[in-house]
């Protein structure tokens, strides 16, 4: 239960600082969040740098091979 807690905390906390919440309620997740330690900053961190990289396009060649796969099993 720890651990969900912890994930919610870290997934809001990402959301909020990429911008989908407007800036006053972005400051009050980041102050509730930040009360609940180092687990969910640790994930939070994780969880944007993800977010991030997935905007950048780095895991598009992952993505590409799955449609060919699908294709293949439909013959």
């Amino acid at each position: 239960m720890n651990l969900l807690v912890h994930a919610l905390g870290a997934w809001l906390a990402t959301e909020a600082a990429s911008g989908r919440y407007p800036r006053p309620v972005a400051v009050g997740l980041a102050m509730l969040v930040s009360r609940l330690g180092a687990p969910t900053a640790a994930l939070a961190i994780a969880g944007f740098a993800f977010k991030r990289l997935r905007e950048a396009g780095a895991f598009e060649s992952a993505n590409a091979q799955r449609p060919q796969s699908s294709q293949r099993n439909g013959r």
